[in-house]
């Protein structure tokens, strides 16, 4: 009788995304771009910021900026893709109100300031300043975090990955 090979268990880990930016968390259905709030660009949750710092949620290599400084794509050790974009249509802005304080291809830490903010300007020249926090790739589980956070602080998402084998 043939023996029959038991498939290996699948090893995961947690991962706590925390808040890039200060303020308060909210449903991504509430942003204002349809392309984020129908979740075509992945699934997350939305910022409406009080703070200018945009710092790295967890330890990740920047893996993309925009040249205008408003979305960047980090990849963390599990190999989750997380898609930072900062505004409504903020490429209008080029690059006007975001001073990007990396660059691509650099090993950031928890708490790493990423990306500075002119609050004031981006809020008078945007229809929206929220700041949309999506995995796009890696995750099994996701569970949004809502209510008030602190930048580099407080956790904003609770993920369920596949354990890297590094």
């Amino acid at each position: 009788m043939p023996t029959v090979k038991a498939k290996p268990k699948l090893k995961l880990a947690t991962l706590t995304v925390n808040a890039p930016i200060s303020g308060e968390a909210i449903l991504l259905t509430e942003h204002h771009c349809p392309l984020i709030s129908h979740q075509l660009l992945g699934h997350g949750i939305a910022i409406r910021p009080v703070g200018s710092r945009v710092t790295a949620p967890c330890r990740a290599i920047v893996k993309h900026i925009a040249p205008t400084g408003h979305h960047l794509t980090l990849l963390t050790e599990h190999n989750v893709i997380i898609d930072i974009y900062i505004g409504d249509n903020a490429i209008s802005t080029h690059g006007v109100g975001f001073t990007v304080k990396v660059v691509s291809g650099q090993q950031v830490i928890q708490g790493q300031e990423l990306i500075n903010l002119d609050l004031l300007k981006l809020k008078q020249s945007l229809p929206s300043v929220d700041v949309a926090v999506l995995i796009s790739k890696g995750a099994l589980k996701l569970t949004p975090l809502l209510g008030t956070k602190r930048a580099g602080e407080d956790p904003l998402l609770q993920l369920i990955v596949k354990k890297s084998d590094t």
